[in-house]
């Protein structure tokens, strides 16, 4: 039996999988799975989307997290922000920018008062809210719980 690290993200890579499949339904299209998408003419400038969709112009990222996120999630929405502003720059394209949560509190955080949810806005980010079934979130507040312990 394989042994998993305190500190594995699987739990939540299993959620995003979930998240993914769900999102993929509710747009009604075809989307890639963490697709390289380069936003340069060389091979060491991309971006790995949670999913992204050339036809249609879709891209967007998964947040499988539940409960108050920490400084550092706040800066990876922000950095995943950038990278999907410098792929609309790149390509001269206006895509539709989604992130995706899984915790209704995280929804209202993106689309509150703070300068994050206010360049959301600016922007034309879209908060899509994918509700869990309970045992994936009790999977993810457990692991979640792990990760603390482990990162301290």
């Amino acid at each position: 039996m394989e042994t998993t690290h305190k500190s594995s993200s699987h739990v939540q890579m299993h959620a995003e999988d979930i998240i993914f499949q769900k999102v993929a339904a509710l747009l009604g299209i075809t989307l890639e799975r963490n697709p390289k998408v380069f936003l340069a003419d060389n091979t060491s400038t991309f971006m790995q989307p949670d999913f992204y969709s050339a036809e249609d112009k879709v891209v967007g990222e998964i947040f499988a997290h539940i409960g108050k996120p920490k400084k550092a999630q706040g800066n990876k929405i922000a950095n995943d922000i950038l990278k999907m502003l410098l792929l609309e720059k790149t390509t001269g394209k206006q895509y539709r920018k989604i992130i995706v949560v899984c915790d209704i509190e995280e929804q209202k955080s993106l689309e509150g008062k703070s300068v994050l949810a206010e360049s959301i806005r600016q922007f034309g980010i879209e908060i899509l809210y994918i509700e869990l079934d309970a045992e994936t979130q009790m999977q993810i507040l457990k692991a979640q719980e792990l990760q603390k312990m482990t990162n301290v």
